[in-house]
């Protein structure tokens, strides 16, 4: 079966938030790490990850617009499918 637009946009959206997910995982897993190793760590740590985070949901964000302008212009051409389309001569039954 052929993937439509939407789908491959739905498929790679979910990769951006699987690496989302895992970016912030990693994130606290460092910072866990650190404090058992007896490293005294800021509120800070772990910040530098917020400008790949933003960057990441900015991606996130555009390809929600992209599924939705594919529906969009599916549900157009749809609509200009069925316009297209011979209508069948009605028989009138003279009186």
């Amino acid at each position: 079966m052929t993937r439509t637009h939407v789908e491959r946009l739905e498929e790679f959206r979910e990769i951006l938030v699987a690496t989302r997910r895992e970016g912030v995982r990693n994130v606290h897993h460092t910072r866990d790490a650190m404090r058992a190793s007896g490293f005294q760590i800021g509120d800070s740590d772990g910040s530098s990850y917020g400008a790949q985070l933003k960057a990441l949901q900015e991606q996130i964000e555009a390809i929600d617009r992209a599924i939705e302008d594919e529906k969009r212009l599916a549900l157009v051409l749809e609509g200009a499918v069925q316009s297209r389309r011979p209508t069948k001569p009605r028989i009138v039954k003279g009186g």
